[in-house]
């Protein structure tokens, strides 16, 4: 084994790389307060029978608690599988806007140890990769707030250890015919209504006048949500008796029994109970394109004119009161229903101006904190200057790249729902400039479609504000979003207008850099003459117009190409012409540059220079946290042990490329690297 050259934890075979991988734990917390619903767990639990389904749908209208009885059952048999528990929200009550199941399973996948890299493009080998992942697995999957059942059927575990929990205001009644239990469910009991009502007021306040309770629990149709907030209403409210808000919520509730509008009904009259601040916070983050929100949102939305001061207070009074939840104490989450109601009173209590201004701050906060995560990430990319309606003064600390990264990673839906926002709102400088700022993200985590969409929606929004550089870098970055998810002749398209439009503005230096990616995806198709001419273009280009970085990038491609095709004495002149360029200067491509030189000694037989030159490249990644290149690496050194019938050591690189790859959800490189090691494994047995 060549210890010396290895970095981090040493993982022998795919099975061990697989069991290092931490365990996905992604279930909200239970619900604090539960009641009843013992015939709808009974249910539940037969799903933990032989041979009995492994999928259920608990259906219902909004706020009767579906999430809650399925988080509550979930918890409740954790131990059941110890493989994992993924959830996501569906977004199915934004009928225009539910999540993809190419994006969940992009997600899903992530969580499970797949690297960036190895997940496919397609929704189908996508799905594929799943059940691969998974298979034999005892794993839970929480599917929340569906829509569809072809959003659903793609994240169903295949494995009959695991479970999937739907929830949905519908029926989904195709689901049924795959076999699917379905769980109905109803409001409350009255009785059980005025259980629930204690547990959250106290039992205390209750016994002293049960009828009021069950007159206010029946007011808003036994409802848990409505439950939840009347019950509010009374912790907020000391000095109001359980008659007097009874009396309230049945005077507001007599005008009709539509449930939907019962549940507005109580959520005016908790709003009408707030602090003006408070509500004026509440309707103002009614605004954010998703349901759950950073602290530092809330910050930016309270500076609309008139600015509300005391934000933390505010966001206290809304937990207070049911209408927000506190995950952690720097995000808060909406119920769905919640949402929409905040939604629908900056409709009708903000005015047109106030009501942009707080779009454009929300807007404007994402766009600060991106540019933020995305310098640390990527320090050496050249940006536009920044334009902002709002001066953003404020962002979360970044001290390093994973957090950066992790930062974008959890904020990611967000991040693309505030560009959607941007888009529909009219406001074509932040559409562009937020998927320029999410570059790093796309670059790292490599989610493809998402790429793909939020640079799609950034040439539309450049091309409509006239900004024909922006237009170029939003065309450039889709070609290679395209390139990366397996479009070559998509990707090439996009570089040809990304080109034109360079050659327009008579930018030179991105002329270069767009030459240098049609050579690459030349490259990657296989068209080594093509290659060689474009990036002799691209060079000719980048020299020409003082580009010394992007000089070597293209004589590190140029080395490549000439290595693969066997011309080994102009690739090693070019190679050693990039490392000199960008040694010591902490670029990312430092590292890929020693890779590149040692992966080209290699094809040429100097297996000791290649070796030099694999190792160095690993040195550079231990400063630079190059991570997906950090896989590569290990890959050529497994290919060089190979070389060297040393067939422990390869299995030991290609098992640690293999948990790189995984762990970024590269999935084509994550499938080469199974195919050596069961390459390996027949040579063994031969």
């Amino acid at each position: 084994m060549q210890a010396a050259t290895i970095h981090g934890g040493v993982f022998i075979g795919a099975d061990a790389a697989r069991r290092s991988r931490s365990v996905p734990r992604q279930l909200p917390q239970a619900p604090r307060h539960f009641t009843d619903r013992t015939d709808n767990l009974a249910a539940l639990d037969h799903l933990l029978e032989p041979a009995a389904p492994s999928l259920a749908v608990v259906t219902g209208p909004a706020g009767v608690g579906k999430t809650s009885l399925a988080l509550r059952w979930l918890h409740k048999h954790r131990d059941n599988w110890p493989d994992g528990q993924l959830y996501v929200d569906l977004r199915g009550h934004l009928s225009e806007d539910p999540v993809s199941p190419s994006t969940v399973l992009s997600q899903f996948l992530r969580a499970l140890g797949v690297s960036t890299g190895e997940i496919p493009a397609e929704l189908a080998e996508q799905a594929a990769l799943y059940r691969t992942v998974i298979a034999d697995q005892r794993i839970a999957v929480l599917c929340d707030n569906a829509l569809s059942a072809a959003q659903v059927r793609p994240l169903r575990p295949a494995s009959e250890a695991a479970v999937c929990l739907v929830t949905s205001r519908w029926h989904l009644s195709s689901l049924l015919l795959d076999g699917a239990a379905l769980v109905p469910l109803a409001p409350l009991d009255t009785d059980s209504a005025v259980e629930l009502l204690g547990q959250i007021a106290g039992q205390d306040r209750i016994a002293g006048d049960r009828m009021a309770a069950r007159n206010m629990v029946t007011a808003g149709g036994c409802f848990p949500l409505s439950v939840a907030v009347g019950a509010a209403l009374l912790l907020t409210r000391p000095e109001w008796t359980l008659a007097s808000v009874a009396a309230r919520l049945t005077a507001i509730h007599s005008a009709g029994p539509d449930e939907e509008v019962s549940m507005n009904a109580s959520l005016d009259h908790s709003y009408a109970a707030l602090p003006e601040a408070a509500a004026s916070l509440y309707r103002r983050l009614g605004l954010h394109p998703g349901t759950v929100l950073s602290k530092q949102v809330a910050q930016a939305v309270a500076a609309t004119a008139p600015a509300v001061d005391d934000v933390d207070g505010c966001l206290a009074a809304l937990v207070d009161a049911n209408l927000l939840t506190a995950p952690d104490p720097e995000r808060f989450r909406f119920h769905d229903v919640i949402h929409q109601h905040a939604r629908g009173r900056a409709e009708s209590d903000e005015t047109g101006e106030q009501r942009l201004e707080s779009v454009q701050r929300i807007i404007d906060s994402y766009l600060s904190c991106a540019n933020a995560a995305d310098q640390v990430l990527y320090p050496q990319r050249r940006r536009p200057p920044v334009e902002y309606a709002y001066a953003v003064s404020a962002h979360p600390d970044f001290p390093d790249g994973a957090a950066a990264l992790a930062w974008f990673d959890r904020e990611r839906e967000n991040l693309l729902a505030a560009q959607r926002l941007a888009a529909q709102s009219g406001i074509d400088g932040a559409t562009w400039q937020l998927a320029d700022a999410m570059w790093a993200l796309f670059i790292y985590l490599r989610y493809h479609d998402d790429w793909i969409s939020t640079h799609e929606l950034g040439v539309a929004g450049a091309a409509r504000c006239g900004h024909r550089l922006a237009e170029s870098r939003m065309r450039t970055g889709l070609g290679i979003a395209l390139r990366d998810a397996g479009r070559p002749g998509d990707a090439l398209r996009a570089f040809t207008a990304a080109l034109a439009l360079r050659r327009e503005i008579g930018d030179r230096r991105g002329e270069g850099l767009v030459l240098h990616n049609i050579g690459i995806t030349h490259r990657r198709m296989g068209d080594w003459d093509t290659a060689r001419s474009v990036l002799k273009s691209a060079l000719s280009v980048r020299e020409e117009s003082g580009d010394s970085r992007g000089v070597a990038r293209v004589h590190g491609t140029l080395g490549e190409v000439d290595s693969l095709v066997g011309q080994h004495e102009s690739a090693l002149a070019h190679l050693t012409r990039a490392r000199e360029a960008l040694s010591n200067t902490q670029d990312p491509y430092e590292a890929l540059t020693e890779r590149l030189l040692g992966e080209a000694h290699l094809r040429s037989g100097d297996l000791r220079a290649a070796h030099t030159h694999l190792a160095a490249a690993l040195e550079v990644l231990r400063h630079t946290g190059e991570v997906f290149e950090t896989g590569a690496i290990h890959e050529a050194f497994g290919v060089l042990a190979e070389r060297e019938h040393d067939t422990a050591s390869a299995r030991t690189h290609y098992a640690r490329a293999e948990a790189v790859y995984t762990r970024l959800s590269a999935g084509r490189d994550a499938h080469r690297i199974a195919k050596r090691l069961r390459h390996l494994d027949s040579a063994i047995g031969e």
